[in-house]
């Protein structure tokens, strides 16, 4: 199997309880969640952070996890390798020049005894949409959902194009990402929308980069709410 290792930042104690608290809303959403996709209103908003490190802690707790990068336009996962490198990804697999066990990617940043395994995107693709709505793709995932504990995937930001919402509706749950204190209020409906419209379970909204100097809460779940705190919040 193919290495790669992704950086491990030294998070602060306060962002680390709170991915766990988030860790803890996936889990208590039900016994059936196995793939959760992450994706957001606008670029930048920290949504692949969030979403590879809850793939992390789910490792950490001695899950085997499987992070999907399924941003085929813009994949910022290279930026994030510390060592090793992307020789093939999903759009090898969806144009059907790979299997599946080619593109799985076993991350070695951590103990040896943490099965975090990662689908990298592989080149940028000029039909990311037609190759997400294929039946490959979904193939995949129902593939990948036997074999894993959890699957991770983080698709690209909603409000900008709509592959999260094929993604979405072949996922058991989503979760939106929104950055404190920069998110327009109708653009965080319409993303919320396009999800149910889609079919698609949201299971809660990520407040991400909180001013720390004020109360805030980090992870909403419709009905109830996970993660708590004074003074912090998620952030980078």
């Amino acid at each position: 199997m193919l290495e790669i290792k992704l950086e491990k930042k030294n998070l602060p104690f306060a962002m680390v309880e709170e991915i766990k608290n988030l860790r803890t809303g996936i889990t208590f959403s039900g016994d059936n969640i196995k793939t959760v996709m992450f994706t957001s209103c606008t670029p930048n908003e920290g949504k692949s952070t969030v979403s590879i490190e809850t793939a992390r802690a789910f490792a950490e707790l001695g899950k085997k996890v499987l992070y999907i990068d399924c941003d085929l336009r813009k994949s910022i996962l290279r930026r994030k390798l510390v060592h090793g490198s992307v020789k093939r990804g999903l759009t090898h697999y969806l144009t059907g020049q790979n299997q599946i066990e080619d593109i799985i990617y076993k991350n070695t940043a951590g103990t040896d005894d943490v099965e975090f395994y990662v689908i990298p995107a592989g080149p940028s693709s000029n039909s990311p949409t037609e190759l997400l709505s294929s039946e490959k793709f979904s193939n995949l995932l129902h593939a990948v959902k036997d074999e894993y504990d959890i699957v991770v995937i983080d698709t690209p930001p909603l409000g900008s194009v709509v592959d999260a919402s094929i993604v979405g509706k072949l996922c058991d749950g989503s979760i939106i990402i929104v950055e404190a204190g920069n998110a327009n209020y109708k653009v965080v409906q319409k993303v919320r929308d396009k999800l149910i419209a889609s079919n698609s379970r949201i299971l809660g909204v990520v407040l991400n980069k909180v001013d720390k100097s004020k109360k805030s809460y980090g992870y909403y779940k419709y009905g109830s709410k996970y993660g708590y705190g004074e003074n912090y919040g998620y952030g980078e």
